[in-house]
């Protein structure tokens, strides 16, 4: 029971900063909970407004992006005990492990429904709770500047929304994946008193205060070597450090999170573009979860978890703690953001039912979900009724939109975006001559042979050797594999990856499906005279090898029972326009397992 959780009244106290921060007088949460007084979820309020990408919202500048600052701090300052807190939004999803606004459960996890048919509208409401707390603070810091500036601020109190982070954007080679505004310590603000000062930067990591190992330690973030026993790192890192820390044991190592955030850029957003540009069903879309059959194409899920594997030994790869890091929120907005897109895009796919492959803390293995199931613990008001699916659908009633989707812009308008974000070269400064594709376009059709890999991963199948699955890596290779593991993501050979994030104390028997497009790979291939196109298949049979790891650490084949990769391949029929997308016809061809 989170019994500990308290209501908050607010008071004003000063910062060493020199503005006010918002600190709270503790009430009993029981007396929240009596009929009537559940933490109602709107989201932010003042109209309608785009949450945009961190990297415009910082080029901007000016009053939302010092008042987003701002309000991340005091966010983060909140006493950890309060029931909207920052430590307590982020316990939602994992640590520490007790009730949330009433909401009893059981079972050592949290309520996030990974692998699982809700995944993806799950984190709407979490998200909206996030916002609307983020702009409560907002409004406070924005009254307290002077006349003369006070309506701007309270301008961009009013619009203030998540920003999210697009891990799939297109950059030239010397512009890191993780924003800058993420990764430096310090950042200079414009305080409500007029002075300007230098602050710890609330993007950068969020600090414990305090620590409670009887809340967050090792045993939500386990994991197995390879070698027989649990060992260090993410127990560790969970177990002492009183602050969020990403790829590192100590200290965040943000030029190695960005090495490998780049190797993957290409097959990330290759993938992406696949998920928004071929039809599935809504749940294939979602979830990892195979309610709907095998999602060949892929999903947003799976999707996903590369972004917080590649963050391994640090609190964005273990479930359990992950929430705490500021990063977490602008992933989730920008898989929201992908989701949302999704649905403008097929109006109308949506939610099917399902029983429940895996358990969560409210929901047990079995349960049949579907649109109406409630989200929790997330109550929409407070008598104390839950969100669901049905009820997150539309994004605009919890006061949110994208850039993309503001103003109610076309089915052709959106495709077209889409196509010129993520169907060209990860790198920007790469210019290319009239691709094959368009230079067919003048004849009446065109068709073409897509291969991709089927990777087919058991999402708890490595053992922690503490009563749970280990995350792990899948990586796939065309041509030589470096023998050392920590090379793999560097070299020349290497293609893209599939993850899954494994959970603490959860053993379940479960496959899920990722698939790696090839066309990147192969086109380097023919165009190095390695191989030619109508010897594209063998090549490919011969020269196709994975591995499996984590961070710079190879785990043993064998350590996972059931894994399995396949080539296949589908026919493409190449859009004649760019406000239209491919079509992948006539199924898939399977072309035998990658033994290598």
């Amino acid at each position: 029971m989170r019994s500990s959780v308290v209501a908050a009244i607010s008071i004003l106290v000063t910062s060493t900063y020199g503005f006010p921060l918002l600190t709270t007088k503790a009430d009993p949460l029981e007396k929240r909970q009596s009929a009537g007084s559940y933490y109602a979820i709107k989201g932010a309020s003042g109209g309608i407004h785009p949450r945009v990408e961190v990297r415009d919202l910082e080029n901007a500048g000016g009053e939302p992006w010092n008042l987003f600052l701002l309000a991340m701090r005091e966010f983060q300052a909140m006493d950890q005990h309060v029931i909207d807190s920052w430590y307590q939004i982020a316990g939602i999803h994992g640590m520490p492990r007790y009730a949330w606004d009433g909401v009893e459960g059981g079972g050592n996890i949290g309520y996030c429904p990974h692998n699982q048919l809700l995944f993806g509208t799950w984190h709407r409401p979490y998200l909206a709770l996030f916002e609307q707390k983020l702009q409560q603070i907002a409004r406070s810091i924005a009254s307290r500047f002077p006349t003369a500036t006070r309506a701007k601020y309270q301008d961009a109190a009013a619009r203030i929304r998540i920003p999210y982070w697009d891990w799939a954007k297109a950059l030239p080679t010397d512009q890191p994946v993780v924003p800058t505004s993420m990764t430096v310590e310090k950042v200079s603000v414009m305080l409500p008193d007029g002075t300007t000062a230098r602050i710890d930067n609330p993007l950068y990591d969020y600090n414990f205060h305090p620590l409670d190992n009887k809340e967050i330690n090792g045993t939500g973030c386990s994991l197995f070597t390879g070698g027989g026993t649990p060992t260090g790192g993410l127990p560790q890192v969970c177990q002492n450090s009183n602050k969020t820390i990403r790829a590192g044991q100590t200290e965040s190592d943000h030029p190695g999170l960005n090495s490998k955030l780049r190797s993957i850029l290409p097959s990330q957003r290759t993938l992406l573009y696949n998920i928004l540009s071929q039809y599935q069903t809504f749940t294939q879309v979602a979830s990892a979860q195979t309610c709907d059959g095998t999602a060949k194409v892929g999903t947003l899920e799976n999707l996903h978890n590369a972004i917080h594997n590649a963050n391994f030994p640090g609190h964005m790869s273990p479930s359990g703690v992950t929430a705490f890091d500021p990063m977490f929120w602008m992933h989730h907005a920008n898989v929201d953001r992908q989701l949302a897109l999704h649905q403008a895009i097929f109006p109308g796919a949506y939610i099917k039912t399902c029983s429940a492959g895996t358990p969560t803390y409210t929901i047990d293995i079995g349960d049949q979900l579907d649109a109406s199931s409630p989200l929790t613990p997330f109550h929409r008001n407070a008598a104390g009724d839950f969100w669901t699916s049905d009820s997150a659908r539309n994004i605009q009633d919890l006061g949110y939109t994208y850039p993309e989707l503001a103003n109610n812009p076309s089915n052709a308008t959106i495709v077209a975006s889409i196509k010129k974000q993520y169907s060209g070269p990860a790198d920007v400064a790469v210019t290319t001559t009239k691709t094959s594709r368009e230079a067919k376009r003048d004849t009446a059709l065109v068709m073409e042979e897509l291969y991709l890999t089927e990777i087919t991963l058991p999402s708890y199948g490595l053992d922690n050797g503490m009563g749970g699955g280990a995350p792990y890596n899948v990586l796939l290779f065309l041509g030589d594999v470096p023998t050392d593991a920590k090379d793999w993501q560097d070299a020349e050979s290497f293609v893209g990856l599939a993850s899954t994030l494994g959970a603490p104390g959860l053993q379940v028997d479960q496959t899920t499906s990722h698939t790696i497009d090839l066309s990147l790979a192969l086109q380097r291939a023919v165009t190095s005279g390695a191989t030619t196109q109508d010897e594209a298949q063998e090549y490919l049979k011969q020269n196709l090898h994975y591995r499996l790891g984590l961070g710079a650490m190879e785990i043993k084949k064998e350590m996972v029972k059931g894994l399995e990769v396949s080539l296949i391949s589908t026919a493409v029929e190449v859009a004649q326009s760019d406000d239209t997308f491919d079509r992948w016809v006539g199924g898939f061809q399977e072309h035998g397992l990658i033994e290598g």
